[in-house]
């Protein structure tokens, strides 16, 4: 059965959610009335470029994004630094 997909792009290359055209349509506006807290609970990865604490979205040459982290051989996450100075997780 073929499922939707929603594709975000620019922010540490591209994310892809699929899923329900309906639950797809509720994320896109989500982000677009800036309800980034309950967008993150949808699917965190597709709004990264939102900094939870100072609530403001950056680009990817804003965040100091730092490498990879691995556990046990095998990757983990990403994390990065808001130029406001706050640390999370931008990959998972």
């Amino acid at each position: 059965m073929p499922r939707d997909g929603l594709r975000r792009k620019g922010f540490m290359a591209e994310v892809t959610k699929f899923g329900d055209v309906d639950e797809l349509r509720r994320i896109v506006e989500m982000i677009h009335t800036s309800d980034f807290a309950s967008a993150r609970g949808a699917d965190a990865d597709f709004v990264a470029f939102h900094c939870r604490k100072c609530n403001r979205s950056y680009c990817e040459r804003c965040w100091r994004i730092g490498p990879p982290q691995f556990d046990e051989g095998f990757y983990d996450c990403t994390s990065g630094t808001c130029p406001e100075g706050h640390e999370q997780i931008v990959d998972d």
